[in-house]
């Protein structure tokens, strides 16, 4: 790893970003981590594709065209594969987010002491990953997220309004949240809030009963639904950047870079 270098995983709304910074005085030899998320550019050939490391991707890739497939045809070799990821009973179909958020988490808690994990990763998607004491991939929970089940409301009904994310988070609305709204729109979003932290919670709940589990918490809407569980008083590790770290941990050796040649600059 060295100062400069880029790590991309593709969302379904969003690009996330992972950049090595200059080497920390703690660590020789090593960098601190910069991470960064937003929407995909407009012109591809505007990112610096000569400084990516290694990338994955569970949404649309957004380059059309010869001169989008000319960098789709460079950034291959790149690619972390799922069979990158070390947990065992790995099914083919599970999302390369999954599997990242699901191992890292893993073996965040196995430096900790060990255990079997559940990862509640709140995106697009609010999925609940399951992985057991010894790192075997172990089922888990997929439905709507935050902002998918706010929009789908306003698309779907003849009296809801279509409502876009709030830029401030989730934080404020769950500090002064009335759990009984009289507004519509703070009705829809504390509703469907307030469902979100429900699954989370009896999943946690659910797998106490077959061994214990620790709660991990990433994806965007996070910090929101830790507010709430810590209402409940669930115990979790609210960890935003679990997929990130991953991608950076499993693919700085061997260097999935190989002996493509340099981009040329954009």
């Amino acid at each position: 790893m060295g100062a400069g270098d880029l790590w991309l995983l593709i969302g379904n709304s969003r690009w996330h970003w992972a950049e090595a910074l200059a080497e920390t005085a703690a660590e020789a030899g090593t960098a601190a981590l910069h991470f960064s998320h937003g929407l995909p550019p407009p012109d591809p050939a505007v990112v610096p594709w000569n400084r990516l490391r290694a990338w994955a991707a569970v949404g649309p890739l957004p380059i059309q065209g010869e001169e989008g497939s000319r960098w789709l045809e460079r950034l291959e070799s790149r690619r972390l594969p799922l069979e990158r990821v070390p947990l065992q009973q790995l099914p083919p179909w599970v999302g390369i987010d999954r599997a990242l958020v699901g191992w890292q988490a893993w073996r965040c808690q196995d430096q900790r002491g060990g255990g079997a994990v559940l990862v509640a990763d709140a995106g697009t998607a609010l999925s609940l990953t399951r992985v057991g004491a010894t790192g075997n991939f172990a089922g888990g929970r997929l439905q709507p997220g935050l902002t998918t089940q706010i929009s789908s409301l306003g698309r779907t009904t003849a009296l809801l309004p279509l409502l876009v994310p709030s830029p401030e988070g989730l934080e404020p609305l769950v500090e002064v949240m009335n759990p009984w709204p009289i507004e519509t729109e703070q009705a829809m979003r504390v509703g469907c809030l307030l469902g979100l932290a429900a699954a989370v919670a009896k999943g946690w709940r659910d797998l106490q009963r077959l061994e214990p589990t620790s709660l991990w918490l990433t994806g965007g809407d996070a910090p929101g639904l830790a507010a709430l569980l810590r209402q409940q008083q669930i115990p979790f590790e609210l960890a935003p950047e679990l997929a990130m770290k991953a991608l950076v941990a499993l693919s700085s050796d061997p260097d999935p870079r190989g002996s493509v040649e340099p981009f040329p600059p954009p």
